[in-house]
């Protein structure tokens, strides 16, 4: 009689740019910041992919089960302190913000925990532009400690990558967050913290995370949507007709701050005139949805079939016809699309699918329907 032989199949589960952050109420009062409602659906999406036909093999075998959190998973931008949003960010008050959301989301950080508590499962972690803090050590130790069963720190089971902005698996896969590929939003792996002229270690900030904080969490106290639209530029157009007081403003003060924070860095000598043209030349396109930048990485890396990004919150599977695929994950939070091509409001709880073989993999794009709920959340 010839033994069982276990599967060498793997999966990887790629969802990103979930942001949460401190919970529906923080400080006492509702959180117009909390962009994430959708607990209990992740609750059973991770319990999902970590039992049954997820648990083990018919032999007893554990089944290799990977979830990957790409990026924007924490949104730290979001979690103010004292009221107060800061670009200025100490490992301290890292540490605060941590603490706040995992206080907002407790169900998901027991499910994480009993995720990575099962035979043959890891939680890996990547930094995305919205959850940069995780650049600082005790940061990472105390998300690590959290979620590993045994609170341990280095961990087995737990992994928070900050010191490279990819993950590269067999059959040709890839996994980055994206934001790399844009000036206003790339962060610097080399040297995050700025440790000079300072009595502590502050987070590096690019551009856009600066904007976050100063511009767009000011203004949605005003219109709790501002952040959810794409693309912004057909909403500052649809604005400037509809509801003209406010778009002047938003687009004022985004115009002043932008000018500020990168003549400041400039003359500061932490950027150059390039860098700012960059950001501009990307800012005034259309649609940034990171296709070319999949297809320019997929045709100068002959070892990679598919790619995975996050970031755009716009969810892509897109295969070209020499067999070369990208996907976005898209966004576990609501968007009001004005691109023809999905025109309304939108909530989709997509995911990236991976099984590896050998030296082969299948990838796709999925969306998690969840288990039946008799009433949820309002959401606009």
């Amino acid at each position: 009689m010839l033994e069982s032989v276990p599967s060498q199949k793997k999966y990887k589960i790629v969802i990103s740019d979930c942001h949460l952050s401190a919970g529906r109420f923080f400080e006492g009062r509702a959180n117009p910041h909390e962009d994430f409602l959708n607990d209990d659906d992740m609750v059973y999406f991770f319990d999902h992919f970590s039992t049954g036909t997820y648990g083990n093999h018919l032999d007893g075998s554990p089944v290799d089960v990977e979830l990957i959190l790409n990026g924007d998973y924490f949104d730290y931008l979001n979690v103010p302190i004292q009221g107060e949003f800061e670009e200025s960010v100490t490992e301290s008050m890292a540490l605060l913000k941590t603490e706040a959301i995992m206080k907002g989301h407790p169900k998901v950080m027991l499910a994480l925990r009993r995720f990575a508590s099962r035979p043959g499962k890891k939680l890996t972690y990547l930094v995305g532009n919205h959850d940069a803090e995780l650049f600082f050590p005790l940061v990472r130790e105390r998300i690590t400690r959290e979620w590993d069963p045994d609170g341990k720190f280095p961990s087995e089971k737990v992994e928070v990558v900050a010191d490279r902005d990819r993950l590269t698996y067999e059959g040709g896969v890839e996994v980055r967050h994206g934001n790399q590929f844009e000036a206003g939003n790339a962060m610097d792996f080399d040297e995050p913290l700025l440790v000079d002229f300072v009595d502590e270690p502050i987070l590096k900030m690019p551009w856009g995370s600066i904007y976050v904080i100063k511009i767009i969490n000011r203004m949605k106290w005003e219109r709790s949507y501002v952040d959810k639209v794409r693309p912004v530029k057909v909403f500052a157009l649809f604005g400037l007709i509809l509801d003209p007081w406010f778009t002047v403003r938003f687009l004022a003060l985004s115009l002043y701050y932008f000018l500020k924070t990168r003549i400041a860095l400039i003359m500061q000598g932490r950027s150059k005139w390039g860098a700012t043209i960059e950001i501009l030349r990307q800012e005034t396109q259309l649609f940034r949805d990171l296709e070319d930048e999949a297809r320019e990485l997929l045709d100068v890396r002959p070892d990679l079939r598919t790619v995975i990004f996050g970031h755009t919150h716009r969810p892509m599977d897109k295969v070209w016809p020499d067999g070369k695929q990208y996907i976005n994950t898209g966004t576990w939070t609501r968007m009001i699309n004005l691109d023809w091509s999905g025109l309304g409001q939108h909530l989709r709880r997509t995911f990236a699918f991976v099984e590896i073989d050998g030296m082969t993999s299948r990838c796709e794009l999925r969306e998690w329907v969840g288990e039946y709920q008799p009433h949820r959340n309002f959401q606009i």
